[in-house]
């Protein structure tokens, strides 16, 4: 019975840990900001044109993201350079696109359907 409970307390932990990632990612900036530093690292300046934010804005997303360890950093100069440090989470991305285009494609269906 004990051995059943600290399964549960680890398996919970390893959920809540789940979490925390999937909520650093929850803000659609920073889903930008992620999917963009797949493509190669990226400075501040650059992610602030990719993004349309403001640099102050873009930084707190940053920030977020750094905390979350999703998103390392490289200094060189004056400049810092962001880099992805996860990118094994890019193909969950690709999956919540898919299921994105499904749910809409289904909702689509459902709006054709109401209308006759």
């Amino acid at each position: 019975m004990l051995e059943n409970r600290d399964n549960i307390l680890r398996e919970m932990e390893s959920a809540r840990k789940k979490a925390e990632v999937i909520k650093a990612l929850a803000h659609p900036v920073r889903i930008r900001v992620f999917e963009s530093l797949a493509d190669g690292e990226k400075t501040a300046g650059e992610l602030v044109a990719i993004t349309g934010e403001k640099e102050a804005n873009t930084s707190r997303h940053l920030a977020v993201l750094r905390a979350a360890g999703l998103v390392a950093t490289r200094k060189e100069g004056l400049n810092v350079f962001y880099s992805n440090s996860m990118p094994c989470l890019i193909p969950m991305l690709a999956c919540v696109s898919q299921a994105v285009c499904a749910i809409a494609d289904e909702h689509m269906k459902v709006a054709c359907c109401m209308r006759q």
